[in-house]
């Protein structure tokens, strides 16, 4: 169906308007046309059309499997797709995580006293117990 990647590259964020992807790639229509008809474009175009694609983000590296789709402005990442929103609050969300694990450290040490207290307690109290349990023959 396509006549190769350029041409799908095209389709996908184009269709067929011809206008709208001339006046984005910075060549005339007719231009476009024979491009969609050879199956190839020059390099440059080739390139931006590829660039554009990937939604301005690099073909290599961490964000090699990566995608911004120019139609909802979600970004497709092997682990699903991310908004704009989620990118911007990222440093609040490790913050809060942060925060969070803080908090749960303070926590959890100030109870290690009372553990230790309750656990000290409750061995008494079975002491008391047992020794109520002899003195009472049962």
């Amino acid at each position: 169906m396509f006549k190769s990647e350029f041409h799908r590259q095209f389709l996908s964020l184009f269709g067929y308007d011809y206008a709208k992807g001339a006046k984005e790639l910075g060549v005339s229509e007719r231009q476009v046309r024979r491009y969609i008809k050879a199956g190839k474009a020059s390099l440059p175009v080739e390139k931006l059309t590829a660039i554009i694609y990937r939604g301005y983000l690099p073909a290599t590296g961490a964000w090699a499997d990566c995608k911004i789709s120019i139609d909802d402005h979600t970004m497709s990442t092997p682990w699903g797709k991310v908004k704009p929103s989620d990118v911007q609050f990222v440093q609040r969300y490790k913050w809060s995580a942060r925060k969070s694990e803080s908090m749960y450290k303070t926590l959890k040490k100030n109870h290690k006293s009372r553990d230790i207290y309750l656990s000290n307690l409750q061995d008494q109290l079975l002491n008391i117990v047992g020794e109520l349990a002899i003195k009472s023959g049962e």
